[in-house]
């Protein structure tokens, strides 16, 4: 059943929570507090672009990511349990995001190469499953190569392989 559409007020409650969330926890990161959170609601989650210091930002995002990741899923677990409706939040810190997203690309890019050139399956990295999401919906439609993941957390890796054909 498609959940339904939140109320002015109800959006404004949960931007109002992660608003309070976030200013918290840049506090706690003893981060500068003229550190900006910009938030929006829009598709039925809500954004929040963090944008500041360079030292400060790189704080945030952390190793690969892995800050920005725990803040998300914090802020996302504290949203769940306060309101009555699910809303995910999606945060970013000055485009990291949409930036790793292309590096991800580009190794997976190569890593199709080596597997069409070898026949053999590759594995990259381990990352996070967010990462390994980029890459399995960048190469889910190739008609040469499937990605599955491997291993257990924290080293789960993607793996990409020729594909079987099944004709």
């Amino acid at each position: 059943m498609p959940a339904q559409p939140l109320s002015t007020e109800a959006v404004d409650e949960v931007l109002d929570l992660v608003a309070s969330f976030m200013e918290e926890t840049l506090d706690v990161l003893d981060v500068d507090p003229d550190t900006e959170v910009d938030l929006r609601f829009e598709d039925g989650r809500v954004y929040g672009d963090l944008d500041g210091d360079e030292d400060d930002i790189a704080l945030i995002i952390g190793r690969r990511g892995q800050t920005l990741d725990a803040v998300q899923y914090l802020v996302n677990a504290v949203v769940s349990t306060s309101v009555e409706t699910s809303v995910h939040v999606v945060l970013d810190a000055q485009g990291y995001r949409k930036r790793r997203a292309k590096q991800l690309e580009k190794d997976a890019d190569r890593a199709v190469q080596d597997v069409i050139d070898t026949g053999r399956r590759i594995e990259l990295e381990p990352m996070t499953s967010s990462e390994r999401k980029v890459i399995h919906n960048y190469l889910k439609d190739h008609p040469e190569v499937a990605t599955i993941s491997a291993g257990r957390e924290p080293n789960r890796r993607l793996a990409v392989e020729p594909r079987r054909n099944n004709a």
